[in-house]
């Protein structure tokens, strides 16, 4: 906390947040709670901002809305909203002046006193994070989650002690501009390739994410994916910087968390044993049961035992959004994943059913490579519903492969979908694109598609 003490207490201290989103909100709150004049500036509209600020009782602030100007350039700190990119040229010009920029999670770092577990990749964060806060929950380990997953992280941690963990999720974006930001445990899930509608390349976007463990040390742990190659030969070149526990698969030499059939395995230290069997998780899919063996390196490194950690991954229900129960009508069950964004993760949604996979997907195409879905696509899937902006890449790549059929909207995609399912298939709806050609973001699509399925099959309750 040291960087940010120097702030706070520096006389004429002033802060500039970038972005009035909710980590923008929660830091200005941070701020304006010390006695230190904030200015918001925002690229929306003026009413917009307006309202923004009168909603969430900042009269306190300055604020500037349409753009940001070289007003911003009059702070001792800069934070910054993750959607804004950092190498806008205001903040280039910060960063000339030896202006602090910083992300929300660095600020909320800085602000914590209990040590972090921080969790980056292309997919699977959210639902690991979660998996994590249940385990250790069930220990009795006070802990907070929070970070991407949609709590601010400067609203949470400074309300744990330094007994307890923060348990937090890490875009490639927050860690643009991490300064002291140093995990106890830093995990990469996995590397695809994502967002290239941000970074100039595929190695640009795996670059930002190892930043995760740039300040750590050798008694800080890495936790990687052993099933994925590049990013597995990666961590090995760290040698001696960091402890190495690898997830996936048994890798000699190595602290491992492996699946034996569904039985989770561990050698970790001194020990070595089983988890449990986790068939016995509410959620299902091989991808999950590698989300629960990353929870439960988390829960051993905070002190779990393996019946708590099996207590705590069986006990959490699952988070919307991500392969979820939604409805049931002449034996044809439906399935929201929506928070489904790349290539890869339709590939996991489908492997989760034996077969007659009906497919609902597409949206604004992020340059994803759709042609890894190949084999998940002849082995699981019917029939493919497609929608939005990428839905003739989409098809052109997997025409050939599965029937392919073509919507104007999701209303439509969901007609078409009922008409192709027959008693004992599964409707899926898994975009493996971004949200933003068609709706707010994927929690809008998310709900919409709920929505519309219970309209269009007449369905008023959900399942207990």
């Amino acid at each position: 906390m040291q960087k940010l003490n120097v702030i706070i207490h520096q006389q004429g201290a002033r802060i500039s947040i970038l972005g009035a989103a909710r980590s923008g909100i929660a830091a200005a709150c941070y701020f304006l709670d010390r006695g230190i004049p904030v200015f918001i500036s925002d690229a929306c509209a003026e009413e917009k901002l307006t309202a923004v600020i009168t909603r969430n009782n900042l009269d306190g602030v300055t604020w500037e809305a349409g753009g940001h100007t070289e007003k911003v350039l009059d702070a001792s700190c800069i934070i910054l909203s993750p959607g804004i990119p950092s190498d806008i040229p205001i903040l280039v010009e910060a960063r000339r002046r030896g202006i602090a920029v910083w992300s929300e999670m660095e600020l909320g770092f800085q602000a914590s006193r209990a040590p972090f577990f921080a969790v980056t990749g292309s997919t699977g964060k959210t639902t690991t994070v979660s998996l994590a806060g249940s385990v250790l929950a069930a220990a009795g380990i006070e802990h907070v989650v929070a970070g991407n997953i949609g709590i601010p992280l400067i609203s949470a941690t400074p309300q744990v002690s330094e007994n307890g963990y923060i348990i937090a999720e890490v875009s490639s974006f927050q860690l643009e501009t991490i300064d002291a930001f140093h995990p106890r445990a830093a995990v990469i899930m996995n590397l695809m390739k994502n967002h290239l509608d941000r970074y100039p390349s595929e190695k640009a976007y795996y670059d930002a994410k190892k930043q995760i463990v740039r300040n750590c040390g050798a008694d800080d742990f890495l936790i990687v994916n052993a099933l994925d190659a590049k990013l597995f030969s990666w961590a090995q070149t760290l040698g001696t910087k960091l402890r190495i526990i690898a997830f996936g698969a048994d890798v000699d030499g190595t602290d491992s968390f492996w699946l034996d059939g569904t039985l989770l395995r561990f050698r970790f230290g001194k020990t070595a044993g089983t988890i449990g069997d986790l068939s016995a998780m509410k959620l299902r899919g091989r991808h999950n049961y590698l989300n629960a063996s990353v929870a439960s390196v988390l829960g051993m490194i905070a002190g779990a035992d393996t019946a708590s950690i099996m207590n705590g991954l069986c006990a959490f229900g699952g988070l919307p959004h991500r392969l979820e129960y939604v409805a049931q009508h002449n034996g044809i069950t439906w399935y929201n994943d929506s928070k489904s964004t790349t290539a890869e993760s339709i590939v996991c949604a489908v492997e989760a059913f034996n077969d007659g996979v009906v497919l609902i997907a597409g949206g604004k195409d992020k340059g994803c490579h759709f042609s890894v879905a190949e084999q998940a696509l002849k082995k699981h899937v019917k029939k493919v519903i497609l929608i939005g902006e990428a839905a003739g890449r989409m098809e052109e790549q997997w025409k050939g492969w599965v029937p392919v059929e073509r919507s104007v909207s999701l209303s439509d995609a969901i007609a078409a979908a009922s008409r192709s399912a027959e008693s004992g298939n599964a409707v899926v709806f898994s975009p493996g694109c971004s949200s933003f050609d068609m709706f707010r973001d994927f929690e809008d699509r998310g709900e919409q598609f709920r929505v519309l399925v219970k309209v269009a099959l007449g369905v008023r309750e959900d399942r207990s």
